[in-house]
This record gives structure tokens, sequence and C-alpha cells, in this order.
């Protein structure tokens, strides 16, 4: 209390800061703190090992930790900053992309785009690692085509184990390469559809699913039991299965110690292996490959997939880490023996027994109904058969189907575009009757699908509606 004025005081002691010495700023300075980033620096899974993470199965991990939809996420944050707007020319609306069948799987792939989205994820969370979860870093420089997956593959027992571990269930990259049938752990079939509603899955999830869910009906995917399938694994199988997998895993340290793998490598280790005259020849006997296939391969004009090069090396009882490395001698001598490691392996569709008269006659009542229009996958999914099974014992009836199923698609989109454009036509009379300029925004905002306005009919419908009002000349 201040006698002269009565009123309290308060009396305040300054203190020595620490930090009020030069000594004190350089300590400071030289501290180790990690940048700030956008995004949670959020962990990939298994990133060391043969069952890391996919770069979409991360994207999706990585929008559910903030609470977003994965398509969303991609849309905001990443695909603004893609150089080349690809998307914008091929796609007005930037989510539609990533639910057409095999558009979002190129992301795990080898191309350009894939390493963009995951440099750019690198810098959104401060992560170094994040490039490693594409394909580039494991096959090289193969082409998407015939190495990825169009649609996710995953086991259900994996989903089961880990939903008992607590642990999150994510996609390995290893599931995305169809040469990959088999999960090495438990020895059974990866499986493309739901066991519940037989649709495929999704490749960058919608905000209506969880962890483990099916995109289309929600219902959990892991199994304690392993799923039954048409295409049960016999020993044959998995030897080529195990022995697929051996070689992946040389390949993935090839890619972490050496960088990304470049096949031409390959194909200089073959054509030394066959300089002496005969070698095509024999070797084409031995792998079942053409022998102008195999020119072509040396000759740079034609790239297998890498499921044809890992045939090719299983057949002759080579590694490809060790013809990319010049170790061509086993190689050499697997030629001048004539003696193959294993048989040659080609794609075998399993026979399945068909009931030809149940078939024919669902075949012919669907044609006789003036009211069903299925796909020929629908008929196929009802008969419980491939598509390519019915075309090939009822080739007439099924491409009577698809004609069909076309004719009623086309029709329907007619009718679809037809009444979308007399809706642009009352939204533009209604707005001038109010005395309010029918503008292309005002009227979009009107339609029941304001998306209709960038179509050509809908903008046609607005131009001639407003000459008829006298709005243009």
């Amino acid at each position: 209390m201040n006698r002269r004025t009565g009123l309290a005081v308060i009396s305040v002691k300054t203190m020595h800061s620490p930090l009020a010495y030069p000594g004190d700023w350089r300590q400071l300075q030289i501290l180790d703190i990690p940048p700030r980033s956008k995004l949670y620096g959020l962990v990939p899974c298994e990133v060391g090992s043969i069952w890391r993470e996919s770069l979409t199965s991360y994207i999706n991990r990585l929008a559910w930790a903030h609470g977003v939809s994965p398509r969303k996420l991609l849309v905001q944050e990443v695909l603004p900053s893609i150089s080349g707007k690809q998307w914008l020319r091929s796609s007005p609306d930037l989510v539609n992309v990533f639910s057409r069948r095999g558009g979002a799987m190129s992301l795990n792939g080898t191309e350009a785009l894939a390493a963009e989205v995951s440099t750019l994820l690198e810098g959104l969370t401060t992560r170094l690692d994040l490039h490693l979860l594409t394909l580039r870093w494991w096959v090289g420089d193969l082409p998407v085509a015939r190495n990825l997956r169009l649609v996710p593959a995953w086991c259900p027992l994996c989903y089961a184990g880990w939903e008992i571990q607590k642990s999150p269930p994510y996609q390995p990259l290893l599931w995305m390469l169809q040469v990959v049938t088999m999960c090495p752990r438990h020895k059974s079939p990866l499986i493309e559809r739901c066991p519940h509603c037989q649709q495929h899955q999704s490749v960058v999830f919608t905000d209506k699913v969880h962890p483990g869910e099916c995109t289309q009906c929600s219902r959990w995917l892991g199994a304690r039991a392993p799923v039954t399938s048409e295409r049960e694994m016999d020993e044959e199988t998995i030897q080529w299965q195990e022995w697929v997998i051996r070689s992946l895993e040389e390949l993935r340290t090839v890619s972490l110690f050496s960088g990304v793998i470049h096949w031409e490598e390959f194909f200089i280790g073959l054509a030394r292996a066959m300089e002496q005259q005969g070698s095509y020849s024999r070797l084409a006997h031995l792998t079942g490959v053409n022998r102008q296939v195999l020119y072509r391969w040396v000759g740079g004009t034609a790239t297998p997939s890498l499921e044809m090069i890992l045939r090719f090396c299983y057949v002759c009882g080579v590694m490809p880490a060790q013809v990319l490395a010049g170790q061509t001698a086993l190689l050499k001598q697997v030629i001048q023996s004539g003696t193959a490691s294993h048989p040659p392996r080609h794609r075998r569709i399993p026979y399945q027994r068909v009931d030809k008269q149940r078939c024919l006659e669902l075949l012919q009542n669907i044609l006789d109904d003036g009211e069903d229009f299925p796909s020929l996958p629908q008929v196929a999914k009802r008969l419980g058969y491939s598509d390519q099974v019915l075309m090939h014992h009822f080739p007439q009836e099924c491409a009577k189907i698809v004609q069909r199923a076309q004719e009623h698609r086309r029709q329907q989109k007619e009718q679809r575009i037809a009444r979308l454009c007399e809706e642009v036509r009352q939204a533009v009379i209604t707005l001038h009757a109010q005395g309010i300029s029918p503008t292309h925004r005002r009227v979009m905002r009107l339609l029941s699908r304001p998306s209709f306005m960038r179509a050509p009919e809908a903008s046609a419908v607005w131009h001639a509606t407003r000459r008829e009002l006298g709005l243009e000349a």
C-alpha cells in the first residue's frame, strides 16, 4: 500500500533470462528441432521388409488419422500440385478419377505419377521413405501394364490376425503384383472379391468404411479360416509362389543397396549367356518362350512382364538378381546341358464343370424377358461362373445379352439426358419469370445434378432457351 496515494502497489522482480547470453543462443540454434509438417508424419507399415505398405494403403491410413476421406485428402492436398494437370483433362470431377477401375492403382506403380505423388506426400509429412512404397523401388523400370493389379487383393487370414494383434489392417505392396497369387504367411490364395457382396474393392477409400471393411457393403473382410475359392493352391503352385517371393525379396535388396533396377542389364546378361550357336533354339525349347520373342527381348524391341521374367528364370533354375549382376555361368550351363530345373509354367484356367441345361434356360429366360436387362457379368454372377466360361459355351446367347444390355443403357442415358435438359429449360424460364438473369451458375444451382451443366447438351439447351426469351441474339 502506497502511504501517499493509498493505492495498492505490485512489485515485479526482474529475473535474468538464461538465454540472455550469446552462448545460450548458440546452444539453442544447434538443437536438432525437426521441421513442422502439414500432415502427420505417419509411419508406414513394415517399410523395411518384403511386407512394406503400398502407397494407396498409406494414403488411406493417413486420411483416417486426420479424420477425413482419403479421396478428399488427395483432391485437396495432392492433386492440385501435380504437374501437367492430366486429371483435369480426363475428368472435371477429380473425385471420380479414383472411383474408376484400376485408375488409382497406378499410384503404386512405376510411372511418373506414382513418383510425383510419393514425393509430394514426403513433403507434406516430412518423411523420407514414402517413395519406397511404390513398385519402382522394387521392380525397377518395368512398365505398369501386366505387372500391377487392376483391383486390390488381400488375405483374409492376415486381416483376422491383425485384428487379434490390435494392429492396423493395411495392404502390402506385395499384394498389388499380379504375379503374387498366394499369401506367403498362410499359403492361401489372395482374393479380389468380397465374400459377402462379390464386388471388387476401391483403391482409394471413401469416408463410409473403416480399415479392413468392404468398400461396397462395409462388411468385415477378415476370416479366421481360409475362404473357399475355385482355385485351390496345389503343391506345385505353392512351390512356384514361394520361389516368386524369394526372388522378389532379392530384388528388393538389390534396389535397396544399388538403386532403381534397370532391366536392360538383365537382357545384356541374357545375351551373353546365349552367345554360342543354337542357344536361342535350345533355350526356347526349355522355357516354352518363342525364339523370336527371345530375339526381341535381347534386341530391346519387346519388354516382358515381371511374371514372364520370373517364369523364365524359374524354369532355368536361376534367380533374376543373378542375371542382373552378370552372374550367368549357371544359365550357360542350363543352355548347354538342355536340362531345365522346372517344367515351363503356363497360365492355366482351372477346369470347371458347367451345368449347360441350367445355364441355357436362364439365358433364354433373360432374352425372353422384356423388363430385365442385366449385363453379362451380372448373369455370370447369378449362375456362379465367369463370363468367359459363358461366352465359350453359349456365344450366341451371350452376344445377344451384351447387345440388349448396351441398348438398354443407351436408352437410359438418352432418357436421363432428356430429363435433365428439361430441368435446364424450366430453370431458365423460372429465373426469367422472377426477374432474375438466368446465368449459367444460377441455373446450375437449381438442377438435381449440378454437374450436368458441364455437358454440351445442357449448354445447348441453356443457349436455346435464352434465345427464345430474347436474352441472346
